[in-house]
């Protein structure tokens, strides 16, 4: 208890200067006022602005220790709401190459749970609902299928909570097993549950292209946001309007709105084309083991008993033509820079 009290002192300013750097280095891009956030101590990084640190953790302390007040503080900011585009950049390169002064706000792209509850809320499935216990999100059927050792044994097959709602709440509710990851998560740099990490890693690399336009579920998003929007208008130039705003936020430019009208028309007829054949999920998967004393195989059918009564989402043979032809658009969209980064 003594111990609690001295870490969470108003008189040791530590602790608080690492929390306010910690909320600091989340928003702009992995760039804390301190580099080193593990390391205040003499081996440690010199903070690029130490009078600003100590405010912070001043104000921190100040405003009882509240981390959504220090989260609204920064993002109000002018600091933060600043471009991400300089008029003078190159001038700015030349005297701080790597924007430690923050002449501009320094693009990131958001986080893999950011980005999972971002897909969801544009298409307005998102399940904002707080508390209660873990749930389970669909992911890749092969990974979810594919077979688990545990403790000499092997593991139940992973089934996904049953209906949408339970499915799609945040991702900070979403249970995780240290021996299965989130394919669509852990491209996108989520960190392992069996390290710390300090500051999140922000890799480019092919994978992250194929789960993000290949992937089942972004493009299960990207049928849900056409169906939405078909929903709120049967214009089609109104539905490429409300695509670029419920994504960017923006109206299309004269440019945009013209090839986006095209790609949906041509996507449309080719549709028309295409009649989509249902797909029915498995309700027992056959698992195999080699017998430890003998060496012979064996095997077993293991009943998927949720996969009985499953909800599954929206799929292409449950819309039309259109929706599906809108729904390439809002795939692109999605895949798009302006999306997947805060500028």
């Amino acid at each position: 208890m003594d111990f609690a009290r001295w870490v969470a002192s108003a008189n040791n300013t530590l602790t608080a200067r690492v929390i306010v750097n910690r909320v600091w280095q989340h928003h702009f891009g992995g760039n804390g006022l301190v580099a080193t956030p593990n390391s205040f101590g003499k081996m440690g990084s010199k903070p690029s602005h130490p009078e600003l640190l100590d405010w912070l953790a001043t104000w921190f302390v100040e405003h009882d220790w509240s981390i959504k007040r220090l989260h609204r503080l920064i993002v109000t900011s002018s600091t933060y709401r600043q471009s991400g585009r300089h008029p003078h950049r190159p001038a700015i390169d030349e005297v701080d190459p790597n924007n430690r002064l923050l002449a501009y706000y320094p693009p990131r792209r958001l986080a893999a749970e950011e980005l999972r509850d971002g897909l969801l809320a544009i298409t307005g499935e998102l399940n904002r609902e707080m508390g209660g216990p873990g749930i389970y999100p669909e992911i890749n059927w092969e990974v979810a299928m594919q077979p688990r050792q545990i403790m000499g044994s092997v593991a139940p097959a992973y089934q996904p909570s049953p209906t949408p709602e339970q499915r799609n709440r945040r991702t900070i509710y979403a249970f995780r097993y240290r021996t299965l990851p989130d394919p669509l998560l852990e491209v996108f740099n989520r960190p392992g549950t069996d390290t710390s990490c300090a500051r999140r890693d922000e890799t480019t690399v092919t994978p992250q292209v194929f789960t993000q336009f290949n992937g089942q579920f972004v493009n299960d998003r990207a049928l849900a946001l056409a169906h939405r929007i078909g929903k709120m208008t049967a214009d089609s130039d109104q539905r490429v309007d409300l695509a670029f705003r419920l994504v960017y936020g923006r109206l299309p430019t004269a440019d945009e709105r013209r090839l986006s009208a095209a790609h949906v028309a041509r996507m449309t007829l080719h549709h028309r084309k295409q009649t989509p054949v249902p797909e029915k999920l498995p309700t027992s998967v056959t698992r195999e083991m080699v017998e430890e004393l003998t060496g012979e195989k064996f095997r077993w059918d293991e009943d998927l008993d949720v996969m009985t009564d499953y909800q599954p989402d929206l799929k292409p043979w449950d819309v039309g033509a259109e929706t599906r032809g809108l729904a390439e658009l809002c795939l692109v969209l999605l895949n798009s820079n302006e999306f997947m980064y805060v500028y």
